[in-house]
């Protein structure tokens, strides 16, 4: 499986389907949207039917173990997006609205995401960092970078997002 997700991959195309989707299901949308930990993702219906679909996909990489739990952390905060954009996330949280001088996710927030020790930690931060970013982002690089998190990803964030 490609460690990216685009809208020509089936995976992609589930995931882009599943949260079109979650616009006629608000409930499930709140759901995840409250779920502060991953377990509480988890236990999500919205996630469980996500969940079946990709396993019918892909029975390697959906049915146990922690990409689950990454899949949980994927769902609940794109239910958080309310617009898909081309940016991804270290560029959105580096984009500096018109006349602003800081970026909408400081340099010291995104280094704390870099370097968080756990799959909670990351999800908590993510969770705190999209409403900076008023929850535009583009989001197969959301799930992506959720689904494989590891010194990869972390590389390819330090070098999009614009430290300057």
């Amino acid at each position: 499986m490609s460690r990216k997700l685009t809208e020509d991959t089936p995976v992609g195309k589930a995931l882009i389907d599943w949260w079109k989707h979650l616009d006629d299901d608000k409930g499930g949308r709140a759901q995840l949207r409250r779920a502060s930990s991953v377990f509480e993702a988890l236990m999500c219906p919205a996630f469980q039917r996500l969940q079946s679909r990709l396993v019918a996909i892909s029975p390697e990489m959906f049915s146990k173990g922690h990409q689950l739990d990454r899949l949980a952390m994927a769902c609940a905060l794109m239910a958080h997006v309310k617009v898909t954009s081309e940016l991804t996330l270290p560029k959105a949280m580096s984009a500096r609205p018109k006349g602003a001088e800081r970026n909408p996710v400081s340099e010291l927030r995104f280094k704390r995401l870099l370097e968080s020790p756990d799959d909670e930690a990351l999800f908590s931060g993510l969770r705190r960092a999209l409403p900076l970013i008023e929850q535009k982002v583009d989001l197969l690089s959301l799930a992506s970078a959720v689904l494989y998190w590891g010194n990869d990803v972390k590389r390819a964030w330090a070098y999009d997002y614009d430290w300057l």
